[in-house]
């Protein structure tokens, strides 16, 4: 992106800022139309302002400088902001895209983002919503025969409900894309079955190019890892909970940002991560998520060996699972 491009936008970062800061949807909105009528392009204003701001969102709850209700409310204009902009778009030509979110990830904006930037770049991009389950995605297939589909994960524990997506696209015979911060580490995009991997959204028009028209079904993962991944996945309610009785938390009635409830309420993003870890062969999906919620802790005020005692119970849970236990014990 040139820098005269990227300067357009730069007059506007604040004003936006200040307005999600504040929860003023209508303030959003307004300074969103001034980018656009003083010549932003719709996608630079997406990357350079939109973006930007999320992720200092993220951050600021993850340091514990915002409560879960200002990220929340932070969030929601920015969505509404990212849906008005695709509103001003015309409809798109070319074959249809289906863009959408695994399975119970809720953060939509990286699929709206890129639903939008691909409409601004006159392609025919369908948004499908947060949560897309599988039988969502294939009767759409069915129903409009989309040239592929485009599937964001954000987190690295929604990664076995991916690979279910992934696998019931690729057995219509439709090239899957997929992206998102879940797939920022080695090759786990190949290992799950996806046709392609896009970093960016800007790099999903460069792939779409290159896209296979038919693809077969997705290869079974057949690693040792990947069988225990599915048993642990099916009693990931149980291990949870024996989990949280083994820490001790005490009586949670507590706030919401304080952090005895935010690891309790992590510790199923533990448990799926670590069905992640298997499902992918990477133990740095556990990396992650161990060092992402010890910041998150102890960024509350939190016990600094209150993750330590978490990886300790998942272990002792895990005990019959060797390959689980040797990536919780790396």
């Amino acid at each position: 992106m040139s820098a005269s491009v990227t300067d357009s936008a730069a007059p506007h970062r604040d004003d936006y800022w200040a307005a999600v800061s504040a929860g003023d949807a209508a303030r959003a909105h307004a300074v969103a139309a001034g980018a656009l009528a003083d010549g932003t392009d719709v996608e630079t204003f997406l990357q350079e302002v939109v973006v930007e701001a999320q992720r200092r969102v993220g951050e600021l709850w993850a340091t514990n400088d915002w409560s879960v209700a200002q990220e929340h409310a932070a969030t929601a204009v920015s969505e509404a902001v990212v849906g008005r902009l695709a509103d001003t778009l015309p409809v798109g030509s070319g074959p249809l895209l289906l863009v959408g979110c695994a399975e119970r990830e809720w953060h939509a904006m990286p699929a709206l983002v890129l639903t939008t930037t691909l409409r601004a770049r006159g392609l025919d991009a369908v948004y499908t919503g947060a949560s897309t389950s599988r039988d969502e995605l294939v009767s759409a297939i069915l129903d409009r025969g989309p040239r592929a589909v485009l599937l964001s994960a954000s987190l690295s524990s929604s990664l076995p409900r991916l690979r279910r997506q992934v696998e019931a696209v690729r057995g219509t015979g439709t090239p899957v894309v997929v992206g998102g911060r879940a797939f920022t580490h080695g090759g786990r995009w190949r290992t799950l079955g996806a046709t392609a991997y896009a970093a960016s959204p800007a790099h999903a028009v460069q792939v779409l190019a290159d896209l296979p028209r038919h693809v077969g079904a997705a290869a079974p993962l057949t690693h040792p890892g990947a069988a225990e991944s599915r048993t642990v996945q099916a009693g990931a309610d149980r291990v949870v909970r024996d989990v949280l009785a083994a820490l001790d938390l005490g009586n949670l009635a507590l706030p919401p940002d304080d952090w005895r409830v935010v690891l309790a309420t992590h510790t199923s993003h533990v448990v799926d991560s670590v069905a992640s870890a298997l499902l992918c062969d990477d133990a740095s999906v556990l990396v992650e998520a161990r060092t992402w919620l010890g910041e998150v802790v102890t960024g509350r005020g939190g016990d600094p060996a209150a993750v330590d005692r978490l990886w300790e119970a998942l272990a002792h849970e895990l005990r019959d699972f060797p390959a689980a236990l040797a990536m919780l014990r790396a």
